[in-house]
């Protein structure tokens, strides 16, 4: 039994009508009729007596329905007492993620659903470096962090789940002469210095930028920024590129360019969590995200 054959005995029920039950419901009449006719055959009894101008209940059928009409009451009734103990449950709630990095739509509504359901838990959100972020979900000092698979899937001490894949994207001035220009690759920009972070916070480290850059026919110029700031601040003055993924600060900047190259494929993101956590809200947030079918 569908949820949407419920909806349309409900519907066939009160309007006697499967031509006005369609409209109430935004369907085709057939629509309704198929869903009738399946839950019959599932139920192994007629619900409804089809005459050429009329539709009515079966004795059956309207025993069904006062049954269910019932069942919905409870329900209903069942739902509003969780909603008003939820409204009780408080408590914090952390989330870390990479410096630079905006909130996805799909964590943001996650969030934001979780505040309303739940008004007197407090979100707190801090933003920090892959590595430090690693640690601190791993040690539950953090509820929930969101970082790329890549740096989480030897983490014996944490689960994750994908939530979103982001371009990785060569971010330049828009002054540079290959701005908007299309079918670029890694080697026409074999004369550019690449700009990391000194501290190793960046998506692409010094190794990874390497290695891709050896394998497209060339050893990079690295210059290392002390800060993400800075970095921000001299790829825009034309100093070098940067790599960053299409949700990151960096290539979202009104005086950047960002192209994609094959070289640098897309990263997946995932919500990881420490299952030992012992935060009740954890465990909350965590069965929206199932409900919702995050995963």
């Amino acid at each position: 039994m569908t949820s949407s054959q419920v909806e349309c005995f409900f519907a066939a029920a009160e309007y006697k009508s499967f031509t006005k039950a369609a409209q109430h419901l935004y369907m085709t009449t057939a629509a309704v009729s198929k869903n009738i006719q399946a839950l019959e055959r599932e139920l192994d009894v007629t619900l409804f007596w089809r005459g050429r101008q009329s539709l009515s209940l079966t004795p059956s059928g309207a025993v069904l329905l006062e049954t269910m009409k019932r069942s919905r009451l409870s329900f209903s009734r069942a739902l509003e007492e969780a909603k008003a103990l939820a409204r009780d449950l408080s408590g914090t709630l952390s989330f870390g993620f990479l410096k630079g990095q905006m909130l996805d739509d799909r964590i943001r509504s996650l969030i934001m659903k979780f505040e309303r359901d739940y008004p007197r838990a407090e979100v707190r959100v801090v933003w920090e470096d892959y590595r430090w972020l690693n640690e601190a979900v791993a040690d539950s000092r953090l509820d929930f962090v969101e970082l790329m698979e890549s740096a989480v899937k030897r983490n014996p001490r944490v689960h994750y789940m994908p939530i979103i894949k982001q371009d990785t994207l060569l971010v330049m001035p828009r002054s540079h002469p290959c701005a908007g220009k299309e079918g670029l690759t890694l080697a026409d920009f074999k004369d550019d210095p690449f700009i990391l972070l000194a501290d190793a916070e960046s998506l692409y480290s010094d190794r990874m930028v390497r290695s891709t850059c050896l394998s497209a026919g060339f050893e990079p110029e690295i210059i290392y920024a002390p800060n993400l700031d800075t970095q921000i601040f001299w790829v825009e003055l034309n100093k070098g590129l940067a790599i960053a993924n299409s949700n990151h600060v960096m290539a979202n900047g009104q005086a950047v360019a960002c192209t994609k190259l094959k070289e640098f494929p897309p990263e997946d993101f995932v919500l990881v969590w420490n299952e030992h956590n012992g935060n009740p809200l954890a465990r909350v947030f965590l069965e929206e995200c199932g409900r919702l079918s995050l995963n």
